[in-house]
């Protein structure tokens, strides 16, 4: 397929959408480095004046929760809508994953439906098509926000020319009157009340093919049930009234008789108990974990993926494809690294040796050639075949990022004011020559005031330097050539990102939001908040999903769609993890002056789950 977009003033990173009318991309301006979503429509599927018309109603709306034009581009071919571009993906999307929404979560997104609607219906605007593919999310510390997008088919109040439209629209959010052609304000508000009945209720009132819907919105009474507390029930019946004049005749009147709803869940007068919510699993007790006995504390501890001969050759009978690995611990200044087998934990590993550094060991990041240990202020090589050498010194605390194929590295310091020095090295370690490292190429990037939390390696050709804002955070991005290629604005705190096998996705824990995971993607940008049942400190991927464990020794495991599917309670709490597999983990616990590894394998805690 031919680029749809040449000589752009935008970078594609990837696409998002699409619908009968074109695709929608997510793409970051070349120079500023602002976030936009472009709307490509096709000329001969949406012809000029459907084009005119949409870009006239997005220029005279402006409100929070709508997503307005910022401006048009041409190319030779198509016209694109540069638009607000909204992180948390389409109303639907919630939906249809096992999020479970709170009474005041439900009804909050009602309101900024109904708030943008408010400013839609002043400009004598009808949408006609409110449905929860057309409800675009962004993030914020406190939660949600809606904003109504795709004003495709929308019409002017006074419009009186109606065979025109026919019956454009989605049938199962369609109000009665609209099967007649006939397109008051109050349709709209019918389709409001559909989303909050689907929210509710996890379905909509009615189903089936087209014909069956018409025939259901116009004759059918929608099943409310008696659980339902009573307000929120009395604010259903009432916005899907077959009658417009039944309706709530105006936006603000429905947000008002939500607004007190609202407030009655914040009080506590309605029980915060979601019609049909996720019961939570029982959790399972841990078994008794295999462990073996360190001669010294853990505090950072990594295996290498670069294989190393085993001291004990494979018997005919032993058919396993593995090899041993080094297995790298560290506690302080200090450094120990062990022949550790790849199946079993029946005795210590061995043999060992030691060294020490100029600094606490802080981090072991594996690579190809072995491995590298920072401390505050410094970054080591430890390499099979070269051993350990220091390749980096700074005078203030860095962070550091190292390409996945260990080509190069990167390493910043806190910044100065309203600029950071990020300096890129590239690593060259032939097998029978001393390790080469190149000049370090200097990238002054400019932040605003902020925290670095994170230096990441994006893939063999790109990082991101992670800065926390106390609203928000932005992930400058960089070349390992030293082009800067600006910054992406994620609208909320967020610290211990976690890359995952899936290029570009993060896991992520929240500064205003403790007891829930962030799902993040970079390219093209999306985030999820998934809520959890416990505060986790650790944070990792599994093969079913995620894994979260508190400080207490609990384990929560969620599946991708953000449904907790297992328990586990009364785990060791460790000081320190690496993962072997997506379903094993060797914990460091500390025991006195001495450590224990624990090694945990998902699969044989007798979860109900397949492996």
């Amino acid at each position: 397929m031919t680029r749809p977009i040449r000589r752009s003033h935008y970078r594609l990173l990837g696409l998002v959408g699409h619908g009968q009318f074109g695709q929608v991309y997510c793409a970051i301006h070349r120079t500023t480095g602002e976030m936009v979503a472009l709307k490509y429509l096709h000329k001969d599927r949406f012809p000029t004046h459907k084009f005119l018309r949409e870009l006239r109603f997005l220029l005279s709306l402006e409100h929070p929760n709508i997503v307005t034009c910022q401006a048009l581009e041409h190319s030779a071919n198509g016209r694109y809508l540069v638009m607000d571009y909204c992180e948390g993906g389409t109303l639907r999307s919630i939906l249809e994953s096992d999020i479970v929404l709170s009474w005041e979560e439900m009804l909050g997104l009602v309101l900024d439906i109904l708030s943008g609607l408010a400013h839609a219906h002043q400009q004598g605007i009808v949408h006609c098509d409110i449905k929860p593919e057309n409800i675009l999310l962004t993030l914020t510390p406190r939660g949600w926000v809606a904003r109504i997008s795709d004003f495709g088919i929308a019409r002017l109040s006074q419009e009186v020319n109606e065979s025109q439209m026919g019956h454009s629209g989605s049938p199962a959010y369609m109000a009665p009157e609209r099967f007649y052609n006939q397109h008051p304000l109050t349709s709209d508000l019918y389709a409001v009340g559909v989303i909050l009945y689907e929210m509710l209720l996890g379905k909509r009132p009615f189903s089936g093919t087209p014909m069956e819907l018409m025939v259901a919105h116009m004759n059918q009474v929608p099943d409310i049930p008696e659980d339902l507390p009573a307000p929120i029930r009395a604010v259903v019946a009432q916005s899907l009234q077959k009658l417009a004049p039944k309706r709530y005749q105006s936006a603000q009147a429905m947000r008002q008789a939500i607004g007190q709803v609202y407030q009655a869940c914040q009080t506590g007068q309605i029980a915060a108990m979601p019609l049909g919510g996720k019961v939570l699993p029982d959790a399972v007790p841990a078994p008794d974990l295999p462990w073996v006995a360190m001669p010294h504390p853990i505090t950072v501890m990594g295996l290498t993926s670069l294989p190393v001969p085993d001291p004990q050759p494979p018997t005919p009978d032993d058919t396993s494809t593995t090899q041993p690995r080094l297995l790298i611990t560290a506690h302080q200044d200090h450094v120990w690294f062990y022949h550790w087998p790849e199946q079993g934990i029946s005795a210590p590993p061995g043999p060992t040796q030691g060294f020490t550094l100029s600094g606490p060991v802080q981090r072991f990041v594996p690579i190809p050639q072995g491995g590298m240990l920072t401390t505050p202020t410094s970054l080591h090589l430890l390499s099979i075949s070269h051993g350990l050498g220091r390749i980096a010194q700074e005078t203030r605390p860095i962070q550091v990022a190292v390409a996945p194929n260990g080509h190069w590295f990167a390493t910043v310091q806190q910044p100065q004011p309203a600029t950071a020095d990020l300096l890129i090295r590239h690593l060259r370690s032939p097998s029978q020559a001393p390790v080469k490292i190149s000049a370090a190429c200097r990238v002054s990037i400019p932040i605003a005031e902020g925290r670095i939390v994170a230096l990441q390696a994006l893939d063999t050709r790109h990082l991101g330097l992670v800065v926390q804002q106390p609203q928000k955070t932005f992930v400058y991005l960089v070349t390992r050539r030293g082009h800067y290629l600006g910054p992406v604005s994620l609208p909320v705190p967020l610290y211990n990102l976690v890359p995952t096998r899936r290029p570009y996705r993060y896991l992520a824990l929240e500064v205003d939001q403790p007891q829930s995971l962030l799902v993040v993607d970079l390219k093209p940008l999306r985030m999820v908040r998934y809520r959890a049942d416990i505060q986790p400190r650790w944070i990792f991927e599994t093969s079913v999903g995620y894994g979260l464990l508190d400080t207490e020794g609990h384990l929560s495991l969620m599946n991708e769609e953000g449904q907790i599917i297992n328990r586990v309670t009364d785990l060791p709490c460790p000081t320190a993890m690496v993962q072997r597999s997506p379903s094993q983990f060797l914990w460091a616990v500390p025991d006195g002056d001495h450590s224990r590894l624990y090694s945990l394998d998902l699969a044989r805690l007798g979860l109900d789950l397949v492996f």
